[in-house]
């Protein structure tokens, strides 16, 4: 199998013998897969440099079975993204998520153009924690995960911003005034999970009770193991 011309990110890179790489990359059209790189940690690589993650990359590669070889790789276009502060530690989050939820040569073409979009959000310096919160809740949803926010889960009548609400993991939210157990993953109001339906988290409120759901959510999807990107923020 030959292809070329493929956009590309990498979402990890590991070191191989004493000058090659394997790299993790997301791509349009293939979904996630590892490539063997040869030679491009050798000091005067001329991939070298360009071999980086968050930077939009055109890729090709050759060979059969789970590793095949990379051909070519350029970048995109000639102005670098530039990731700084808080942002940096962000976007590494994000490719742990997508390197640990991703099957392998799945083909999410909406995955893609997310995480493109996200990647140019942290650039742009907007704020840090809604776009954290919308890409993990919009992760999900493109993964067929996806959460319901908008209607009660015990009633199907629609959420009111006015209740609390208990939030049960692949059922729902159920009004927090009928619920007589502890078996539900976060307690919220009904204002916050409206706000995070509509991407509008812009209040304390809505964002601490997003990131309280959307952590235990991930918890579950993860298997209760750590996320070892999370400690970059510390």
């Amino acid at each position: 199998m030959r292809v070329q011309g493929q956009p590309a990110y990498i979402l990890h890179h590991r070191p191989f013998r004493d000058t090659s790489q394997i790299l993790e990359i997301i791509t349009r059209d293939y979904g996630r897969l590892s490539l063997m790189s040869r030679g491009s940690r050798a000091a005067k690589s001329r991939l070298k440099n360009t071999l980086q993650p968050f930077t939009p990359l055109i890729l090709g590669w050759s060979g059969k079975g789970e590793m095949p070889s990379l051909t070519a790789a350029e970048p995109q276009q000639v102005k670098l993204i530039r990731l700084s502060g808080k942002a940096l530690p962000s976007a590494f989050y994000i490719n742990e998520l997508l390197v640990r939820l991703m099957h392998k040569h799945d083909v999410y073409e909406d995955v893609y153009f997310l995480y493109e979009s996200v990647i140019k959000l942290l650039a742009d310096k907007q704020e840090i924690e809604p776009v954290l919160r919308l890409f993990e809740k919009q992760l999900l949803e493109a993964l067929g995960f996806g959460l319901n926010l908008t209607m009660s889960a015990e009633t199907n009548m629609p959420i009111h911003a006015e209740k609390d609400y208990a939030y049960y993991l692949e059922h729902g939210p159920v009004e927090l005034s009928t619920v007589h157990d502890d078996a539900y993953i976060a307690k919220l109001s009904g204002k916050s999970l409206i706000d995070l339906s509509q991407n509008a988290l812009d209040s304390e409120d809505s964002l601490r009770d997003a990131k309280r759901l959307m952590r235990s959510v991930l918890h579950y999807y993860l298997q209760g193991k750590p996320i070892k990107s999370r400690e970059l923020f510390r």
